[in-house]
Parts: structure tokens; C-alpha cells; sequence
């Protein structure tokens, strides 16, 4: 049970003087839904490319299940996979690019059932005659998923496959395919650098950033606890408060301070305060997003003459209680932050974030 699943160790490649991946480490559990997530450039789909054989390493090993795949054929390793352009064969009708890949493996009438059996598992089957320029771009996606299944991979790698996709047909495919991952119960790793597909699909996320892994974890644990402020930062929005605003929040010395928007708790002033208010910090409004279930308010942070500070924070409040108040530019309200949802960083690790 302990070798199951994908152990990629110590992975380094270079593409001339530019390092790609610098000793990367990641298990990825057996029958389970794990993302790479990260922003342009930082890796992500180099390392999908070496899992998958299209790439050799510079150094480090790839072990499924106990075996060493590392220098395996591409031919030779049992995975679907699943790009951007969903690569179907425009000659071909649905039928035919389901089945492409068995050709050859298995007898005709046994590929007709499979095929058969992977349309009324994405719900196609009544375009099977169809080629690929009838069908919209969601259908097209779901073709290209069931070519990959068809072949009951080991592991299913999916590369951006609903970055091409509008964002209604986006979200529906993303329960699909979730759904579709949890039935067969196929290991998939799918790379992503949409925070939000990774958050609601994944089982396990790990967040790259220029050539290295610098969180792993569920999706609660990297948005509730990420151990840095550029995971912080990169998935879901965040406040943060330049090192030397720690001593009315009630941090430690050189702290870098951050905390969601939907955790500070909003109430209209009832007296002038400013940032060393014990009760809490007041801000004045200077924009209202409304974003349908919930309000995204930005204020300004009042100093302690109760002026107008150069700090400013993102407040996200539901909807029924920002309909109590009256958003009227430079109002004053009272801002709580809960320490318990405070973020903290040392200074030696913040950067330039927050400055």
C-alpha cells in the first residue's frame, strides 16, 4: 500500500540556461483528483510532460506503484491523456476517435462495446456519427475525455482542458469530469492556473511557483493555511498589512499581516477611532462590487487621527447584510478582525508583498 500511487523524487530539467524544475517532490495518491497549480511559467506543465514520457529528466526518478517508469516510452505507459486543443482527429466521427486508441488491441465487437459504453458515460450518444467540427467545444472535450478513459488508463493527465471553454460550460464540465474521476476512480493529475478549478475539484493541490513545489495540501489546508504569502496571495484574494502595522494588530515584531475578506466583520462606526482603536480599525468606503451573493467592499484604513490612511483593505460581506447599510463614499465603518484568522509571516519571507 505504501508504494501505490505516483512518487515523482528530486525531478530537475533545464531547457539551455533556463531551469524548468528545480528537485521537485510530490506523491500523488492512487485514485485520487490532484492538480498543479501554479501561474504561467512556473513548471506545471514541464512536469505533466515528464510524468507523462513526452519530456526526460535532467535528474530524478518517477516510480508508479513501486516501478521505475522514469526512462519508460511514452508508448509503454498506460496513461490517457488530455490537451488544451483536445487533439481529435477532425477525419474521424465521435465513434471513431473514442475508439482509435483499441484499435488493434482488442477484437471489433469488444471496441464497439467500449465505445458504446464511454458515450452513455459522457452522455453523447446520440451524436456518435457526428465529426468533430459538428460538435460545440463542451462536446469536444467530453469526446477527447473518453478517448483517454476508453483505454482504462493507470492515470489520467489532464493539461488545461477547460481553459478554452466558456465559464458556464466550464463549470459543468468540471462536475462532470469530477464525477466521471470519482466513479472510475482513476488517479488524474491536471494542471490548472485557475485557483477556483483546483479549489472545487481537487482532492490534492500543489501550488508551483517558478520551477518549484511550495505548498501541498487539500484545498481547505493551502486556502485556510498557506505557509506563504504568495500562496496566499495566488489562490483567492487577500488583504495584506506592510511589516510595521503589527503593533495595532496585536502581532509580533516584523510580522507581515494577512487575512481573507470574507473574515473581517464589518459594523457601521459609532464613534472616531483610528488604527489603535482597541475595540477594532475603521476604514473609509471608496468602492461597492456587487458580485451577486455577496458585496466586495474596498476602504480605506483611518489612522489614528482618524484620517484617511495609505492602507487600504477588501471586505467581502453577504449580501443580506450589506443591504442594511447605506454605501456612501468616505463613510466610516468599524472594522473586526478576528486574531484567530489572522495570517501571519516574518518579515524575512515577505518580499515586497504587502509594501
Amino acid at each position: 500500500m505504501k508504494n501505490e500511487g505516483l512518487a515523482i523524487n528530486g525531478i530537475r530539467k533545464a531547457f539551455g540556461s533556463f531551469q524548468a524544475l528545480h528537485d521537485v517532490s510530490v506523491h500523488i495518491p492512487k485514485g485520487k483528483f490532484t492538480c498543479l497549480l501554479g501561474p504561467s511559467g512556473c513548471g506545471k506543465t514541464t512536469l505533466l510532460r515528464i510524468i507523462a514520457g513526452l519530456e526526460q529528466t535532467d535528474a530524478g526518478t518517477v516510480i508508479l506503484d513501486g516501478n521505475d517508469i522514469t526512462t519508460q516510452h511514452t508508448s509503454k505507459r498506460n496513461f490517457g491523456i488530455v490537451f488544451q486543443s483536445y487533439a481529435l482527429f477532425p477525419n474521424l466521427s465521435v465513434s471513431d476517435n473514442i475508439g482509435y486508441g483499441l484499435k488493434g488491441k482488442q477484437p471489433k465487437r469488444q471496441i464497439e462495446e467500449r465505445v458504446k459504453e464511454m458515450l452513455e458515460l459522457i452522455g453523447l450518444t446520440e451524436v456518435r456519427d457526428r465529426y468533430p467540427a459538428q460538435l460545440s467545444g463542451g462536446q469536444q472535450q467530453r469526446v477527447a475525455l473518453a478517448r483517454a478513459i476508453a483505454l482504462s488508463p493507470d492515470i489520467l493527465l489532464l493539461d488545461e482542458p477547460l481553459s478554452a471553454l466558456d465559464a458556464k460550460v466550464r463549470e459543468k464540465l468540471r462536475e462532470q469530469l469530477c464525477e466521471l474521476q470519482e466513479r472510475l476512480g482513476i488517479t488524474t493529475v491536471m494542471v490548472t492556473h485557475d485557483q477556483e478549478e483546483a479549489l472545487t475539484m481537487a482532492d490534492q493541490i500543489v501550488v508551483m511557483d517558478q520551477g518549484r513545489v511550495v505548498q501541498i495540501g487539500t484545498p481547505q489546508e493551502v486556502y485556510d493555511k498557506p505557509n506563504t504569502p504568495f500562496v496566499a496571495d495566488f489562490i483567492g484574494a487577500i488583504n495584506f498589512f506592510p511589516v510595521g502595522t503589527e503593533r495595532w494588530m496585536g502581532a509580533s515584531p516584523n510580522d507581515l499581516l494577512a487575512i481573507r475578506p470574507e473574515h473581517i466583520q464589518i459594523d457601521e462606526e459609532k464613534h472616531t477611532g483610528g488604527l489603535s482603536n482597541d475595540s477594532g480599525i475603521s476604514g473609509f468606503v471608496q468602492h461597492v462590487e456587487f458580485r451577486g451573493a455577496f458585496y466586495r467592499v474596498s476602504l480605506q484604513l483611518a489612522n489614528e487621527h482618524g484620517n484617511h490612511s495609505d492602507i487600504s483593505v477588501t471586505v467581502d460581506i453577504s449580501a443580506q447584510i450589506a443591504n442594511r447599510f447605506e454605501w456612501s463614499r468616505n463613510k466610516l465603518f468599524h472594522l473586526q478582525m478576528p486574531q484567530e484568522r489572522m495570517l501571519h509571516y516574518p518579515a524575512a519571507i515577505a518580499g515586497n508583498v504587502g509594501r
